[in-house]
């Protein structure tokens, strides 16, 4: 199947078909033919990885973007050289390399600037990537991640993620315009904000909320079928960088540039509770659990913070040391939280250690676990 290539500008803000979209999964088996031809993940001890780089002239690559598939097998990594890794989530090995530049010039579909957002679909078969580029492709799994379909000269992107039902995607970027792509050709509303830099949008579960947020601090809440604008409600003193709903819940989690961390009630537009839990800037947001999320950025710490369900309080239980440099992106998955940042490191925190043996080291050597108040660690990188 050749990819669909959709090149005007304006046609980001329509529906198109995306083929695939809610096709199930059963039935795809990986192919490992590509997994040969691809260089090792370096292993620089145990929990802490390196992306072996396409070209020669890089030396290290930096990781910009991450996504786990619903299945918790395959683990989508973009690095600064713009391609795309899918590794098997529990070897790290990796099973496919997305837009590497030989291919590239060979008329091949791939991106040529950062990318900024990846994103799975609720079963698993279909990836998207977009970024500074102003492309937004989707990859197949079930035909070895080739291109799916590419809207092209849209506005650099900074976010785009899939509805739980899979019918249709949400993507916002470096304008105020919010584009819903649906699984039908027409009548899809078209969204606007008062802001200009969009940074993060996400479904709620129940797929009746979508959550969006940029520069401004803003939070506007849209129903993504009618259009219609819910509910605003400022959240944060300076851009919010990523958002998240707890598990089968209203209550949204935010991240900004304030360095805040914010829980939000959706239905009951209620702020439950705010803490500044940095002096640095929050880039990425990962929920762990119904009470606990994992919130990193600018200062290279992974803060790990518990939900009070008595008054809402937030606390930081512990702070994960080990990253020198800011941490772009942090995903859930398979009991172990994986981090990712501009030190050029993947590393994997075991999270059954952290929540057990509390004054442990999380990972060995140059990555450990301090506990919460005890700073020194985290502020001598």
């Amino acid at each position: 199947m050749k990819p669909t290539r959709i090149t005007r500008r304006h046609t980001l803000a329509m529906s198109l078909a995306i083929l695939g979209m809610g096709a199930s999964v059963n039935g795809i088996v990986d192919s490992p033919r590509l997994a040969a031809q691809t260089p090792e993940i370096t292993t620089i001890q145990k929990g802490i990885f390196r992306l072996p780089p396409v070209d020669s002239d890089v030396k290290e690559v930096v990781v910009t973007a991450m996504a786990m598939d619903p299945r918790g097998e395959l683990l989508a990594v973009a690095g600064d050289d713009h391609v795309i890794r899918i590794l098997n989530s529990k070897t790290m090995q990796i099973m496919h390399v997305l837009g590497n530049p030989a291919d590239i010039k060979d008329g091949k579909p791939g991106h040529f600037d950062w990318i900024r957002t990846l994103d799975f679909d609720d079963n698993g078969s279909t990836l998207s990537s977009a970024g500074n580029d102003g492309q937004l492709i989707l990859w197949d799994r079930r035909s070895d991640f080739e291109v799916l379909q590419e809207i092209k000269s849209a506005p650099a992107l900074a976010c785009v993620c899939f509805s739980p039902t899979g019918k249709q995607m949400a993507a916002v970027g470096f304008d105020s315009r919010v584009f819903l792509i649906g699984a039908t050709s027409h009548n899809q509303p078209s969204l606007k904000c008062d802001c200009i830099d969009l940074r993060c949008c996400v479904y709620r579960s129940d797929s009746k909320t979508l959550a969006v947020a940029g520069r401004n601090g803003q939070l506007h809440l849209f129903d993504p079928v009618s259009g219609d604008l819910q509910h605003e409600e400022r959240l944060h003193k300076a851009r919010v960088r990523d958002m998240k709903f707890l598990p089968n819940s209203n209550v949204l989690v935010s991240v900004s540039e304030d360095g805040e961390v914010v829980q939000y009630d959706t239905v009951g537009h209620t702020i439950l509770s705010r803490r500044k839990i940095t002096s640095g800037r929050l880039f990425t947001v990962a929920v762990i659990d119904a009470n606990t999320i994992a919130a990193a950025g600018s200062d290279d710490g992974i803060h790990i913070v518990r939900f009070s369900n008595k008054n809402g309080d937030l606390q930081i239980t512990r702070t994960l040391v080990g990253h020198v440099g800011s941490i772009s992106t942090l995903i859930k998955s398979n009991g172990a939280l994986i981090s990712g940042g501009y030190d050029a490191t993947i590393r994997r925190w075991d999270l059954p250690s952290l929540q057990v043996q509390q004054d442990k080291v999380a990972l060995k050597d140059d990555s450990v676990s301090v506990p919460a108040g005890d700073s020194s660690a985290a502020t001598s990188r």
